[in-house]
Protein backbone atom coordinates (compact mmCIF):
# COMPACT_ATOMS: atom_id res chain seq x y z
CA UNK A 1 0.00 0.00 0.00
CA UNK A 2 2.82 2.42 0.63
CA UNK A 3 4.42 2.08 -2.66
CA UNK A 4 0.93 2.46 -4.43
CA UNK A 5 0.92 5.72 -2.42
CA UNK A 6 4.49 6.73 -3.57
CA UNK A 7 3.42 5.82 -7.05
CA UNK A 8 0.85 8.26 -7.22
CA UNK A 9 1.62 11.08 -5.17
CA UNK A 10 -1.09 10.76 -2.73
CA UNK A 11 -1.32 10.35 0.96
CA UNK A 12 -3.74 8.83 3.07
CA UNK A 13 -5.47 11.98 4.78
CA UNK A 14 -5.95 13.23 0.85
CA UNK A 15 -7.31 9.50 0.09
CA UNK A 16 -9.92 10.35 3.28
CA UNK A 17 -10.52 13.65 2.18
CA UNK A 18 -11.34 12.54 -0.92
CA UNK A 19 -14.00 10.17 -0.22
CA UNK A 20 -15.60 12.76 2.20
CA UNK A 21 -15.88 15.32 -0.37
CA UNK A 22 -17.08 12.91 -2.83
CA UNK A 23 -19.72 11.38 -0.69
CA UNK A 24 -20.46 14.63 0.93
CA UNK A 25 -20.97 16.78 -1.92
CA UNK A 26 -22.17 14.71 -4.51
CA UNK A 27 -25.33 13.04 -3.11
CA UNK A 28 -26.82 16.12 -2.32
CA UNK A 29 -25.79 17.53 -5.90
CA UNK A 30 -27.31 14.54 -7.28
CA UNK A 31 -30.17 14.65 -5.57
CA UNK A 32 -30.91 18.13 -6.29
CA UNK A 33 -30.51 17.30 -10.03
CA UNK A 34 -32.98 14.31 -10.00
CA UNK A 35 -35.81 15.91 -8.18
CA UNK A 36 -35.31 19.83 -10.30
CA UNK A 37 -35.53 18.12 -13.44
CA UNK A 38 -38.04 15.40 -12.82
CA UNK A 39 -39.82 18.78 -11.28
CA UNK A 40 -39.79 20.48 -14.32
CA UNK A 41 -41.11 17.87 -16.74
CA UNK A 42 -43.95 17.42 -14.56
CA UNK A 43 -44.45 21.03 -14.67
CA UNK A 44 -44.15 20.95 -18.66
CA UNK A 45 -46.45 18.46 -18.83
CA UNK A 46 -48.87 20.27 -16.04
CA UNK A 47 -48.74 23.45 -18.13
CA UNK A 48 -49.21 21.08 -21.47
CA UNK A 49 -46.70 23.30 -23.58
CA UNK A 50 -44.97 20.57 -24.78
CA UNK A 51 -46.51 20.70 -28.32
CA UNK A 52 -44.17 24.24 -28.60
CA UNK A 53 -40.51 25.06 -30.17
CA UNK A 54 -39.46 25.88 -27.13
CA UNK A 55 -40.30 24.00 -24.33
CA UNK A 56 -40.22 20.95 -26.29
CA UNK A 57 -36.09 21.73 -26.19
CA UNK A 58 -36.14 22.93 -22.54
CA UNK A 59 -37.89 19.50 -21.63
CA UNK A 60 -35.61 17.83 -23.35
CA UNK A 61 -32.67 19.20 -22.04
CA UNK A 62 -34.52 18.62 -18.92
CA UNK A 63 -34.54 15.30 -19.65
CA UNK A 64 -30.60 15.23 -20.45
CA UNK A 65 -30.09 16.55 -17.04
CA UNK A 66 -31.86 14.08 -15.38
CA UNK A 67 -30.38 11.64 -16.73
CA UNK A 68 -26.92 12.72 -16.00
CA UNK A 69 -28.11 12.82 -12.20
CA UNK A 70 -29.63 8.98 -12.61
CA UNK A 71 -26.50 7.74 -14.30
CA UNK A 72 -23.59 9.99 -15.19
CA UNK A 73 -22.85 11.47 -11.64
CA UNK A 74 -23.09 8.02 -9.91
CA UNK A 75 -20.88 6.88 -12.48
CA UNK A 76 -18.44 9.90 -12.15
CA UNK A 77 -18.86 9.46 -8.19
CA UNK A 78 -17.13 5.47 -8.90
CA UNK A 79 -14.58 7.25 -10.90
CA UNK A 80 -13.45 10.33 -8.60
CA UNK A 81 -13.24 7.38 -5.66
CA UNK A 82 -10.94 5.14 -8.36
CA UNK A 83 -8.50 7.89 -9.29
CA UNK A 84 -7.71 8.62 -5.79
CA UNK A 85 -7.19 4.85 -4.32
CA UNK A 86 -4.24 3.68 -2.90
CA UNK A 87 -5.70 -0.06 -4.40
CA UNK A 88 -4.58 1.22 -8.26
CA UNK A 89 -1.61 1.54 -9.34
CA UNK A 90 -2.40 3.34 -12.42
CA UNK A 91 -5.28 5.06 -10.87
CA UNK A 92 -5.24 8.15 -13.42
CA UNK A 93 -6.03 5.87 -16.49
CA UNK A 94 -9.43 4.61 -15.11
CA UNK A 95 -11.53 6.42 -18.26
CA UNK A 96 -14.63 4.28 -18.72
CA UNK A 97 -16.53 5.84 -15.63
CA UNK A 98 -16.47 9.04 -17.21
CA UNK A 99 -18.18 8.16 -20.19
CA UNK A 100 -21.53 8.70 -19.40
CA UNK A 101 -20.86 12.38 -18.12
CA UNK A 102 -18.80 12.79 -21.18
CA UNK A 103 -22.15 11.64 -23.27
CA UNK A 104 -24.93 13.65 -21.16
CA UNK A 105 -22.21 17.23 -21.01
CA UNK A 106 -22.45 16.93 -24.95
CA UNK A 107 -25.83 16.45 -25.29
CA UNK A 108 -26.72 19.37 -23.10
CA UNK A 109 -24.05 21.53 -25.16
CA UNK A 110 -26.26 20.80 -28.58
CA UNK A 111 -29.52 21.33 -26.59
CA UNK A 112 -27.68 24.67 -25.88
CA UNK A 113 -26.87 25.68 -28.99
CA UNK A 114 -30.66 24.44 -30.56
CA UNK A 115 -32.30 26.77 -28.10
CA UNK A 116 -29.88 29.91 -28.98
CA UNK A 117 -31.00 28.64 -33.01
CA UNK A 118 -34.99 28.63 -31.78
CA UNK A 119 -34.53 32.28 -30.07
CA UNK A 120 -32.32 33.47 -32.23
CA UNK A 121 -34.86 32.66 -35.06
CA UNK A 122 -37.61 34.51 -32.85
CA UNK A 123 -36.21 37.68 -33.05
CA UNK A 124 -33.93 37.61 -36.08
CA UNK A 125 -36.74 36.14 -38.24
CA UNK A 126 -40.19 36.57 -36.31
CA UNK A 127 -42.44 36.47 -39.88
CA UNK A 128 -40.76 33.54 -40.75
CA UNK A 129 -40.49 31.62 -37.35
CA UNK A 130 -43.17 29.02 -37.88
CA UNK A 131 -41.31 28.41 -41.62
CA UNK A 132 -38.04 27.50 -40.19
CA UNK A 133 -38.52 26.25 -36.36
CA UNK A 134 -41.36 23.25 -36.67
CA UNK A 135 -42.00 20.18 -34.02
CA UNK A 136 -40.46 17.85 -36.79
CA UNK A 137 -37.29 19.70 -37.47
CA UNK A 138 -36.22 20.14 -33.71
CA UNK A 139 -37.64 15.86 -32.80
CA UNK A 140 -34.79 15.48 -35.42
CA UNK A 141 -32.16 17.79 -34.25
CA UNK A 142 -32.69 16.37 -30.79
CA UNK A 143 -32.13 12.67 -31.46
CA UNK A 144 -29.39 13.74 -33.83
CA UNK A 145 -27.44 15.57 -31.32
CA UNK A 146 -28.12 12.35 -29.64
CA UNK A 147 -25.89 10.73 -32.00
CA UNK A 148 -23.46 13.02 -32.32
CA UNK A 149 -23.17 13.32 -28.72
CA UNK A 150 -23.41 9.20 -28.54
CA UNK A 151 -20.49 8.64 -31.17
CA UNK A 152 -18.00 11.11 -29.38
CA UNK A 153 -18.49 10.19 -26.18
CA UNK A 154 -17.71 6.13 -27.02
CA UNK A 155 -14.79 6.74 -29.47
CA UNK A 156 -12.27 6.05 -26.93
CA UNK A 157 -13.69 2.43 -27.34
CA UNK A 158 -13.25 2.48 -30.74
CA UNK A 159 -9.38 1.42 -30.09
CA UNK A 160 -8.20 -1.48 -27.78
CA UNK A 161 -8.17 -0.67 -24.27
CA UNK A 162 -6.22 -2.26 -21.17
CA UNK A 163 -7.81 -3.95 -18.20
CA UNK A 164 -6.09 -2.97 -15.58
CA UNK A 165 -7.57 -4.60 -12.51
CA UNK A 166 -9.19 -7.91 -12.74
CA UNK A 167 -11.00 -7.04 -8.94
CA UNK A 168 -14.20 -5.07 -8.46
CA UNK A 169 -12.94 -1.64 -10.22
CA UNK A 170 -14.13 -2.39 -13.60
CA UNK A 171 -10.69 0.04 -14.37
CA UNK A 172 -9.50 0.31 -18.14
CA UNK A 173 -6.99 2.38 -19.75
CA UNK A 174 -7.64 4.04 -22.80
CA UNK A 175 -5.58 4.38 -25.67
CA UNK A 176 -3.58 7.43 -26.12
CA UNK A 177 -4.43 7.72 -29.61
CA UNK A 178 -8.13 7.40 -28.85
CA UNK A 179 -8.05 10.46 -26.73
CA UNK A 180 -5.53 12.58 -28.47
CA UNK A 181 -8.36 12.12 -31.42
CA UNK A 182 -11.43 13.45 -28.78
CA UNK A 183 -9.18 15.96 -27.25
CA UNK A 184 -8.54 17.43 -30.64
CA UNK A 185 -12.60 17.14 -31.66
CA UNK A 186 -13.52 19.29 -28.57
CA UNK A 187 -10.65 21.62 -29.06
CA UNK A 188 -12.77 22.52 -32.85
CA UNK A 189 -16.18 21.79 -31.54
CA UNK A 190 -16.13 23.91 -28.22
CA UNK A 191 -14.58 27.10 -29.69
CA UNK A 192 -16.56 27.24 -32.62
CA UNK A 193 -19.87 26.33 -30.65
CA UNK A 194 -19.23 29.13 -28.15
CA UNK A 195 -18.15 31.83 -30.78
CA UNK A 196 -21.50 30.91 -33.27
CA UNK A 197 -23.88 31.04 -29.58
CA UNK A 198 -21.99 34.03 -28.42
CA UNK A 199 -22.43 36.17 -32.27
CA UNK A 200 -26.34 34.91 -32.02
CA UNK A 201 -26.83 36.81 -28.72
CA UNK A 202 -24.92 39.86 -29.58
CA UNK A 203 -27.46 40.24 -32.89
CA UNK A 204 -30.32 39.39 -30.64
CA UNK A 205 -29.59 41.70 -28.13
CA UNK A 206 -28.67 44.66 -30.37
CA UNK A 207 -31.78 44.64 -32.59
CA UNK A 208 -34.20 43.99 -29.22
CA UNK A 209 -32.04 47.39 -28.13
CA UNK A 210 -33.36 49.16 -31.29
CA UNK A 211 -37.39 47.56 -31.07
CA UNK A 212 -36.81 48.83 -27.59
CA UNK A 213 -36.11 52.76 -28.51
CA UNK A 214 -39.29 52.48 -30.96
CA UNK A 215 -41.45 50.93 -28.37
CA UNK A 216 -43.84 53.69 -28.43
CA UNK A 217 -44.75 53.70 -32.10
CA UNK A 218 -45.09 49.69 -31.53
CA UNK A 219 -48.58 48.39 -30.93
CA UNK A 220 -49.31 46.90 -27.74
CA UNK A 221 -49.71 43.49 -29.34
CA UNK A 222 -46.47 43.46 -30.64
CA UNK A 223 -44.78 45.19 -27.94
CA UNK A 224 -45.99 42.20 -25.43
CA UNK A 225 -44.45 39.58 -27.84
CA UNK A 226 -41.36 41.60 -28.56
CA UNK A 227 -40.93 42.21 -24.77
CA UNK A 228 -41.81 38.19 -24.12
CA UNK A 229 -39.01 36.65 -26.38
CA UNK A 230 -36.86 39.00 -25.42
CA UNK A 231 -37.42 37.79 -21.94
CA UNK A 232 -37.12 34.32 -23.20
CA UNK A 233 -33.71 35.01 -25.05
CA UNK A 234 -32.04 36.13 -21.61
CA UNK A 235 -33.28 33.30 -19.67
CA UNK A 236 -31.54 31.18 -22.57
CA UNK A 237 -28.66 33.18 -22.40
CA UNK A 238 -28.57 32.55 -18.76
CA UNK A 239 -28.75 28.95 -19.22
CA UNK A 240 -25.61 29.26 -21.55
CA UNK A 241 -23.97 31.42 -19.59
CA UNK A 242 -24.30 28.74 -16.02
CA UNK A 243 -23.33 26.25 -18.64
CA UNK A 244 -20.21 28.10 -19.37
CA UNK A 245 -19.05 29.18 -16.23
CA UNK A 246 -19.47 25.21 -15.10
CA UNK A 247 -17.37 23.91 -17.71
CA UNK A 248 -14.47 26.42 -17.60
CA UNK A 249 -12.54 25.83 -15.10
CA UNK A 250 -12.68 22.17 -16.03
CA UNK A 251 -11.82 23.14 -19.48
CA UNK A 252 -9.04 25.18 -17.92
CA UNK A 253 -7.03 21.90 -16.41
CA UNK A 254 -4.46 20.99 -19.30
CA UNK A 255 -3.37 24.71 -19.08
CA UNK A 256 -3.01 24.67 -14.83
CA UNK A 257 -0.70 21.40 -15.87
CA UNK A 258 0.99 22.94 -18.79
CA UNK A 259 2.57 25.21 -16.03
CA UNK A 260 4.03 22.39 -14.61
CA UNK A 261 1.82 21.31 -11.47
CA UNK A 262 1.25 18.06 -10.34
CA UNK A 263 -1.99 16.57 -9.77
CA UNK A 264 -1.69 16.53 -6.09
CA UNK A 265 -0.35 19.91 -6.05
CA UNK A 266 -3.92 21.42 -7.17
CA UNK A 267 -5.76 18.94 -5.33
CA UNK A 268 -8.50 21.12 -4.94
CA UNK A 269 -8.86 22.71 -7.90
CA UNK A 270 -9.28 19.32 -9.52
CA UNK A 271 -12.19 18.63 -6.91
CA UNK A 272 -14.29 21.25 -7.23
CA UNK A 273 -13.60 21.93 -11.31
CA UNK A 274 -14.89 18.29 -11.47
CA UNK A 275 -18.48 19.08 -9.27
CA UNK A 276 -18.70 22.36 -11.40
CA UNK A 277 -18.28 20.34 -14.57
CA UNK A 278 -21.69 18.75 -13.39
CA UNK A 279 -23.11 22.06 -11.73
CA UNK A 280 -24.92 23.47 -14.42
CA UNK A 281 -27.66 19.95 -14.46
CA UNK A 282 -28.79 21.42 -10.95
CA UNK A 283 -28.96 25.20 -11.67
CA UNK A 284 -30.85 24.70 -14.41
CA UNK A 285 -34.59 24.04 -13.01
CA UNK A 286 -33.64 26.86 -10.71
CA UNK A 287 -33.21 28.63 -13.73
CA UNK A 288 -36.49 28.05 -15.55
CA UNK A 289 -38.96 28.52 -12.70
CA UNK A 290 -37.04 32.23 -11.74
CA UNK A 291 -37.63 33.01 -15.31
CA UNK A 292 -40.44 31.19 -17.06
CA UNK A 293 -43.85 32.53 -15.88
CA UNK A 294 -45.38 29.32 -16.95
CA UNK A 295 -43.35 27.40 -14.72
CA UNK A 296 -43.45 29.50 -11.60
CA UNK A 297 -47.25 29.49 -11.81
CA UNK A 298 -47.41 25.63 -12.37
CA UNK A 299 -45.58 25.47 -9.32
CA UNK A 300 -47.51 27.40 -7.35
CA UNK A 301 -50.72 26.27 -8.23
CA UNK A 302 -49.31 22.61 -7.16
CA UNK A 303 -48.02 24.14 -3.69
CA UNK A 304 -51.80 25.58 -3.21
CA UNK A 305 -53.32 22.58 -4.06
CA UNK A 306 -51.09 20.59 -1.70
CA UNK A 307 -51.94 22.84 0.89
CA UNK A 308 -55.61 22.61 0.34
CA UNK A 309 -54.96 18.96 0.69
CA UNK A 310 -53.29 18.48 3.68
CA UNK A 311 -56.01 21.54 5.52
CA UNK A 312 -58.59 18.90 4.12
CA UNK A 313 -57.30 16.84 6.12
CA UNK A 314 -56.76 18.34 9.03
CA UNK A 315 -60.50 19.55 9.01
CA UNK A 316 -61.47 16.00 8.27
CA UNK A 317 -59.78 15.14 11.70
CA UNK A 318 -61.04 17.64 13.61
CA UNK A 319 -65.11 16.67 12.98
CA UNK A 320 -66.59 17.29 16.25
CA UNK A 321 -67.01 13.57 17.98
CA UNK A 322 -71.11 13.62 17.99
CA UNK A 323 -70.94 14.09 13.80
CA UNK A 324 -68.84 11.07 13.75
CA UNK A 325 -71.57 9.16 15.93
CA UNK A 326 -74.42 10.41 13.94
CA UNK A 327 -72.62 9.66 10.21
CA UNK A 328 -71.40 6.05 11.72
CA UNK A 329 -75.06 5.00 13.32
CA UNK A 330 -77.19 6.93 10.44
CA UNK A 331 -79.64 4.94 8.56
CA UNK A 332 -77.71 2.86 5.67
CA UNK A 333 -80.50 3.87 3.33
CA UNK A 334 -79.51 7.87 3.72
CA UNK A 335 -76.38 9.22 2.21
CA UNK A 336 -74.18 11.15 4.77
CA UNK A 337 -73.37 14.81 4.24
CA UNK A 338 -69.89 15.59 5.14
CA UNK A 339 -70.21 19.30 4.24
CA UNK A 340 -73.19 19.82 7.01
CA UNK A 341 -71.08 18.29 9.35
CA UNK A 342 -70.38 20.71 12.84
CA UNK A 343 -67.30 22.04 13.03
CA UNK A 344 -65.17 22.79 15.87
Amino acid sequence: MDESATSINFTADETRDNLIFVLSVYIPLDLVIIAGNALVLFLIRQTKSYDKPQYVLLGSLAFVDLLTGIIAVPMFMWGCILRRSFYLQEFDKCELQFLPAKICVSVSWFHLILITVDRYVSIMKPLHYHKHISLHRIYFSIILSWIIAFLFGIMQLFWEMEHIDEGIFFCYKMNESAIEVQRYISLVMVPTGTILVSIMYFKMFIVVKKLEKNIVIIPIRTRNIVRNRYKAAKTSALIVGAFGIAYLPHALRPVVYSFGYQRSEVYWYDLIAEVLFIMSSAVNPFIYVCRLKQFSSALRHLLQINSHKQQQRLVDKDVHPTAQLQITYSSPRKKCDFSSSEMI
